[in-house]
């Protein structure tokens, strides 16, 4: 499979039951699946196969929207009792701030992460999610 030069969101749907991921550059372009990792895959899929039918077609591709360079470096502002407290954290951990902001932020993504995954134990599969290719926006 080809890298996709689009990003790709995938948020759950309370009102299919499973994860929908969508391209934004590409209106109308999404796909379901069990996990977001399979709605990304799929998703993908869709989009390439959509990419395919413009080339096809004559009709011009959106910009890629991908090409961000993140420098891994981020200013935030915060309250100074948040620094305070941030900061004593850390220091307990033996650790810098900026260690100590890290372990917090990696472990909240990751219980985020975990949240967004249901249970795959008993769901039937609705429709294989490589077919789907909504037109609803949303």
């Amino acid at each position: 499979m080809k890298a996709l030069k689009y990003r790709i969101v995938v948020e759950w749907s309370e009102e299919d039951g499973e994860f929908v991921g969508r391209v934004p550059s590409l209106p109308g372009c999404a796909a379901h699946g069990s996990t977001a990792a399979e709605a990304a895959r799929e998703a993908t899929v869709a989009a390439q196969g959509i990419i395919e039918s413009m080339r096809a077609h004559g009709d011009p591709l959106p910009p890629q929207d991908t090409g961000a360079k993140f420098s891994g470096k981020l200013q935030l502002r915060l309250p100074r009792s948040l620094h305070e407290h941030l900061s004593r954290l850390a220091t307990a951990e033996g650790v810098s701030l900026n260690q100590e902001l890290l372990s917090l932020l990696a472990e909240g993504s990751g219980r985020r992460e975990l949240a967004l995954e249901p249970a795959k134990r008993g769901r039937p599969k609705k429709r294989p999610a490589s077919a789907v290719v909504s037109k609803k926006a949303g």
